[in-house]
């Protein structure tokens, strides 16, 4: 999310191409009462209302974020910068600083302004010791962090609000990520949030139902695992909203076609729907868009536990999961089998990798537990101290082609001798058993990323927690030196060639330690009323042009 100036220096170009999001039409002005006051949005999964852009943590409270509030920069459909709070950013001849400027006049939800202080906070507040949300690492490489973190100053040096409309961040080397990272973020309003000790951010439930953004659109109601409904945000600095109310609608996979057919929705995700269900919506006038996905399934095991330490364990696991029949028979066709942690959207995405393709062999998963030194007695594999290979698979409901992948890795980790029990349970109480108090032994999850490849808030070791009821999003607390060196490496430079030699290592070294069984990347498909004007989803921005869309009646 960045802009267009004369000419982009070599980090801009990079950070340029490390991104995605958004570009809209413009609907037709006419007659206002030609047009539905109200578009419904169905989707699978309620979102749990952490409505605060640096805590949230799942796809629909990001969606919620997407609209309430607004970043410095955006994308657009190519994946290219755009402004958005800023009118411009500009970037010093050594690469190591941004400097932003801010529109003006810019005014929050609740009518008081929005200024660079505004900017400065949310930042500073990614870099507090007490910050435990999942983007601590964008502030990776600003002059001063760690001297904050460690109390040694009350504020980030390389954090600046120069006046009311202008910031400037320096870093302490060039760092490849910036602009993805810090650019996209969502910007809070310091008179709101500064008022609540930071260790209470996440207990503020008043603040996350009434937020107060200077995005396109208000929250007016949150009801958990039913919906949340938006209307316009008069302030909004971008321009007219062109519908005065929107509602993400929780809807059952199960009747979402006959809820598109009806107009009891007018947007809804029908990806998991069977081939046949999709023609016949589009046979029937419902539009459908199709784009690549920004997350893959995969099945996580815990590196705490001394069993999925053995990496022939891992591998032999993989290779008893028949994951090209996933693909074949659980989304027919629509979609890939995963090699690797990365997006196949990626700009930084190695197709020349080599990769060990974990075809699926019950004999080469049996040999490899033998390697391992596990025996089979009677339907089970043991090893010599009589330890059997059996563990219990956390499944989170509500996405019923996950939930059917978890019966075939049963069924197919059965036929090596490994038992497991499926585990079902809501999302949220999966992210508290899992991700917050590690106690697992594996977990079915989708792993969403962001356009850039820095995978360091994924798989670095600071992003480990073994502490119960603190989140690490390196949920599985795998970590070696190794990765250490590749991730620092990647991000080191702001020279796109440099950077996809980087990530073709992280790969080919992710795809041969297998710390998660990589299971498969599903195209999304959307269906949408045929009156619907303004709507262009891609990869990464579903919902960033929220403000552009339109129904006639």
């Amino acid at each position: 999310m960045t802009l267009k100036l004369k000419k982009l220096s070599s980090i801009a170009l990079a950070m340029l191409l490390s991104l995605g999001i958004l570009s809209g039409c413009a609907s037709k002005e006419g007659d206002k009462s030609a047009v539905k006051d109200s578009i419904v949005y169905g989707i699978s999964t309620s979102p749990s209302g952490v409505f605060n852009p640096l805590l949230t943590d799942s796809v629909y409270d990001d969606a919620v974020c997407k609209m309430v509030y607004a970043s410095l920069l955006k994308l657009d459909d190519k994946q290219e910068v755009q402004p958005y709070l800023a009118e411009k950013y500009e970037v010093s001849s050594d690469q190591k600083t941004i400097t932003f400027t801010i529109k003006k006049d810019v005014k929050w939800s609740d009518g008081k302004p929005l200024t660079a202080k505004d900017v400065v906070f949310t930042f500073t507040t990614l870099a507090n010791k007490n910050y435990d949300g999942e983007y601590s690492d964008f502030v990776t490489n600003i002059v001063g962090v760690d001297e904050y973190k460690e109390g040694k100053e009350n504020k980030v040096k390389g954090i600046e609000a120069v006046d009311d409309v202008t910031v400037k961040i320096s870093y302490s080397k060039p760092y490849g990520p910036a602009l993805a990272k810090l650019g996209t973020m969502g910007i809070i309003p310091e008179h709101i949030w500064s008022s609540v000790d930071l260790s209470k951010w996440k207990e503020s439930k008043d603040l996350m139902a009434k937020p107060v953004g200077s995005g396109p659109y208000k929250l007016s109601s949150f009801t958990e695992g039913q919906d949340a409904k938006f209307e316009k945000n008069d302030a909004f600095f971008g321009g007219d909203v062109k519908t005065s109310k929107i509602v993400l609608k929780v809807v059952s996979e199960d009747t979402v076609a006959a809820d598109l057919k009806n107009g009891d929705v007018d947007i809804a995700d029908i990806t998991n729907l069977k081939k046949a269900d999709i023609d016949a919506l589009e046979k029937e006038g419902t539009k459908i868009y199709r784009h690549q996905n920004n997350l893959f399934q995969y099945m996580g095991m815990n590196y705490r536990n001394e069993i999925f330490k053995d990496i022939k364990v891992r591998q032999a696991i993989v290779t008893a999961i028949d994951r090209k029949s996933m693909v074949d028979k659980l989304i027919e066709g629509n979609g890939e089998v995963k090699d690797a942690p990365m997006l196949s959207s990626s700009w930084a995405y190695p197709s020349d990798a080599k990769f060990n393709k974990y075809d699926y062999s019950v004999e080469n998963a049996k040999k490899l537990l033998n390697e391992a030194g596990y025996t089979l007695k009677g339907d089970v594999m043991v090893n010599s101290s009589g330890k059997k290979l059996e563990f219990k698979l956390d499944v989170p409901t509500g996405n019923s082609v996950r939930e059917q992948a978890a019966q075939v890795i049963q069924e197919n980790l059965s036929m090596v001798g490994i038992k497991v029990e499926l585990n079902k349970m809501e999302f949220p109480a999966l992210m508290e058993k899992v991700v917050a108090n590690h106690e697992f032994d594996m977990y079915m999850m989708g792993n969403n990323l962001a356009i850039d490849p820095d995978m360091t808030p994924y798989w670095s070791a600071s992003a480990v927690s073994n502490e119960k009821g603190k989140m690490g999003w390196n949920i599985v607390g795998f970590t070696t030196p190794e990765l250490e060196a590749i991730l620092e490496e990647g991000t080191s430079t702001t020279d796109m060639e440099k950077r996809k030699v980087s990530y073709k290592k992280f790969a080919e070294y992710m795809n041969e330690q297998v710390p998660w069984a990589y299971l498969f990347e599903q195209e999304i498909v959307i269906g949408t009323t045929p009156k619907l004007e303004g709507f262009n989803p891609s990869v990464f921005r579903d919902f960033d042009d929220a403000q552009n869309w339109v129904v006639a009646q």
